[in-house]
């Protein structure tokens, strides 16, 4: 018995490997009635909304007026290259109403990290974005 499973599940990835060999990946299809190929996507209308290029780094934690420093809690995804030091960050309520400009510190500890006012008054709860070049 065990030997005849040692002889099986060599035989079992000689068959699934050989399956693989078979997949192709599904090819996109022109438009029934045209004769023209595939192309790549259209351009967006006027008007259309597009993305944001400002990366979500995290949301304000506390804020210290008197020494000019506020600490953010980082999300997930915080981009690295806003975690470095004297990155420049932009913090703005939900309405997207822009509150503070932030320099980046090299206080980075866990899910927490500091940052300097640069000019304006941010308030706990407000969104910190990095803005993408």
């Amino acid at each position: 018995m065990i030997r005849t499973a040692r002889l099986l599940a060599p035989l079992a990835v000689i068959f699934f490997a050989g399956a693989c060999s078979h997949f192709h990946p599904p090819t996109p299809k022109a438009m029934p009635g045209s004769d023209a190929p595939p192309t790549a996507a259209e351009p967006l209308p006027a008007g259309a909304l597009l993305p944001s290029r400002n990366l979500l780094v995290g949301r304000v934690l506390a804020v210290d007026l008197a020494q000019g420093f506020v600490f953010v809690n980082l999300a997930s995804d915080a981009p690295a290259a806003a975690l470095v030091d004297d990155a420049d960050l932009i913090t703005r309520t939900d309405a997207l109403h822009e509150t503070a400009r932030l320099r980046a510190s090299r206080y980075v500890r866990g899910r927490t990290l500091g940052a300097k006012i640069v000019s304006g008054q941010p308030a706990p709860g407000d969104e910190v974005v990095f803005p993408a070049p």
